[in-house]
């Protein structure tokens, strides 16, 4: 598979990254001491990431091909995005860990999106 042969698949792929903005936006805001409500702003976004996480099953097949993808992976992106998806709500979070997360999940969301 060629570069940009499947500009739909990257529709799948610019969600998750406009969830990784939220996600630092979160992260920030939380680290200088606002507090979020579980049901009003963690329970919907959390969801939200977990309806895009679910929709890569769509082009797991393609996911899969690629050079440097296999299926640990490609499970690995999903957990980390899961768990920055709720760690980023509160203060308490590691900034060492939650970062090391963040920056391989935009590593490989990037990489997908250049070569889907």
């Amino acid at each position: 598979m060629s570069e940009g042969t499947c500009p739909e698949l990257q529709d799948y792929i610019k969600p998750l990254n406009e969830d990784l903005v939220k996600i630092e936006t979160f992260f920030n805001a939380a680290k200088n001491g606002k507090e979020y409500n579980f049901v009003l702003d963690i329970q919907p976004f959390t969801e939200r990431v977990d309806r895009h996480l679910a929709q890569l099953d769509d082009i797991k097949e393609a996911i899969l091909k690629l050079p440097l993808m296999n299926e640990l992976k490609l499970q690995l992106l999903v957990l980390h995005l899961r768990e920055l998806s709720v760690d980023c709500f509160f203060d308490k979070t590691s900034k060492k860990v939650f970062l090391d997360k963040f920056k391989a999940v935009q590593h490989d969301l990037h990489y997908l999106e250049r070569k889907l």
